[in-house]
């Protein structure tokens, strides 16, 4: 063996003697720790990265991806409860272009791609029947695109077509939504699926399309020109759109607060379709001021004469006699006079459709109790609670006692849950939980290392090693060292210094003394150098 490692060995089996057995216990649990680290470091250094392929995967498209991955024997990894599927880093570009050259993402069903494959043997029937299919998947898959939906399902009734335009049935869709978790659907989404559906299908109207989503709520049904109230299909839509308006404003408030799946709302708003005009003219007969006047006076004077005697048929005229005058006169006076009052006019014109009054109808459910058998003990809201609940919804759906509004909320059990759910809160938390609990426990757990294992061997490894006094002597120089190191306490950098000479001083009087103690003879001999030395 060289000289050089077996002075290393050597010094290395010295430094191993000399440490307690506490010491030897740590410093081997931190050279295990180190080894550990290092290899941990490279297998962490030359580990595979993987990145995402594709997130958000249909079921039939994972398998397709997942068995073109197997087939070509690429490496991967599947996350998100097989939505997403993961790929080496180096090599996701690679397969997403030799994925998309083998067409084996069609999204959910099937679509035209059917077609692709020429079956010259296929019937009349088979053909409407593939056609049919193709249609219905490619629908579901176009609605599928909008963001609040996670999937759709269409079915589809295509009549054969007939001779006879009058015995031609129209063809209809029924559509089925299963959308996203606290998602909904506005009304001109709801619309525009309809239009999308009813001009995707030769022959098709919106009358003959029915839509509901997963929960078994009818977002869309055919109407008719006039229902048994009366109203037209445009009063009804409204009305309905009316009506689910306020149900989303009640559920969007409360559903935040006791969870999804807990509130159900229901409205009956009664409107008034009516148009009425009413014209009012007031006049304040308090506010007359004269406008004008106009007098006028009339003056006249005549005289009247009246022939005297008693008439006779055999009257000739010729020996008339006028009678004695008599004189007349009159005098009219007249006055007309304009006054100008205060006139007030009013117009007034009744909104159509206006509310006359609000029903609304609350149910919540209540709180559930696991018993020791399993089951479930359910417990109503309190009435404080439901009374907030109820202030709430006066708020949301803009409550007037006037119109004689009536509001009720209640809790009833929705049935046992399934199992415990999560609060909007408690996911997301776990979700962050999921995203960084990884790291933070790494990093806790480096840092209860360094505190409870590096640093005390380390302390241990710096701290010099104080022997056990093994004699009556030791011990004296022992405590004297101890009381040494007592009074030394406090002391500036120049004290220390002189103190620590003082100490190398009496370590080699003590250390000259031990060798003149083993080495008499030589003793004597050098002290007699230093004598002749001294008399030259």
């Amino acid at each position: 063996m060289p000289p050089f490692l077996q002075n290393t060995l050597a010094k290395a089996t010295d430094f191993w003697t000399n440490k307690s057995l506490a010491q030897r216990i740590l410093l081997g649990g931190l050279l295990a720790s180190l080894i550990l680290t290092f290899f941990g470091m490279i297998f962490w250094m030359n580990r595979t990265d993987y990145r995402v392929l594709y997130s958000q995967l249909y079921q039939e498209d994972a398998a397709s991806v997942v068995s073109y991955l197997q087939k070509e024997k690429i490496p991967y990894q599947i996350s998100e409860g097989g939505s997403a599927i993961l790929v080496p880093a180096d090599m996701v570009y690679e397969a997403r272009l030799k994925l998309a050259g083998e067409g084996s993402l069609h999204g959910q069903g099937v679509g035209f791609e059917l077609f692709d494959e020429n079956n010259i043997g296929q019937t009349n029937f088979v053909q409407g029947i593939n056609y049919q299919r193709a249609l219905q998947g490619e629908l579901s898959r176009t609605i599928s695109e909008l963001a609040e939906v996670e999937s759709a399902r269409v079915h589809l009734v295509l009549p054969n077509k007939s001779l006879f335009v009058e015995e031609q049935a129209p063809p209809s869709a029924a559509i089925m939504l299963k959308l996203k978790g606290g998602r909904s659907l506005s009304a001109q989404q709801v619309q525009a699926i309809v239009n999308l559906v009813s001009t995707s299908v030769e022959g098709m109207t919106a009358e003959h399309i029915t839509l509901a989503d997963s929960r078994g709520k009818v977002l869309y049904e055919p109407k008719s020109e006039t229902d048994m109230t009366g109203m037209t299909s445009t009063q009804l839509e409204y009305q309905t759109g009316l009506q689910r308006s306020l149900e989303q404003r009640i559920e969007q408030l409360l559903v935040p607060i006791l969870g999804p799946g807990r509130v159900i709302a229901r409205v009956n708003a009664d409107l008034d379709f009516n148009r009425t005009t009413i014209r009012k003219e007031i006049f304040d007969p308090k506010s007359a001021v004269v406008r004008s006047e106009v007098k006028s006076e009339e003056e006249s004077r005549g005289s009247a004469n009246v022939a005297g005697g008693t008439p006779d048929p055999n009257y000739q005229g010729e020996n008339d006699q006028m009678a004695s005058g008599t004189a007349q006169s009159s005098t009219r006076t007249s006055a007309t006079t304009n006054f100008d009052i205060n006139r007030e006019e009013q117009q007034i014109v009744s909104q159509v459709g206006s509310i006359k009054r609000l029903s609304v109808a609350v149910l919540v459910d209540g709180k559930y109790t696991q018993q020791q058998d399993g089951t479930f003990a359910f417990e109503a809201l309190p009435a404080d609670q439901l009374a907030q609940l109820r202030q709430l919804t006066q708020r949301a759906v803009g409550f007037d006692e006037n119109r004689g509004d009536a509001i009720e909320v209640s809790s009833i059990s929705f049935g046992e849950p399934a199992g415990a759910e999560q609060a909007p809160l408690l996911d997301v938390a776990s979700r962050y939980f999921q995203l960084l609990g990884k790291p933070l426990l790494n990093t806790l757990v480096i840092l209860l290392f360094l505190l409870f294992v590096a640093r005390p061997v380390v302390l241990a490894l710096i701290r010099p090693k104080v022997a056990e006094p093994t004699t009556v002597q030791e011990a004296q120089e022992l405590g004297a060292a101890q009381e040494l190191m007592a009074l030394t306490e406090g002391m500036s950098e120049e004290d220390l210094a002189a103190v620590d000479a003082v100490k190398r001083i009496e370590n080699a009087k003590h250390l000259a003394q031990q060798l003149v103690d083993q080495n008499m003879d030589q003793a004597v001999m050098i002290m007699r150098q230093w004598l002749t030395q001294g008399e030259a």
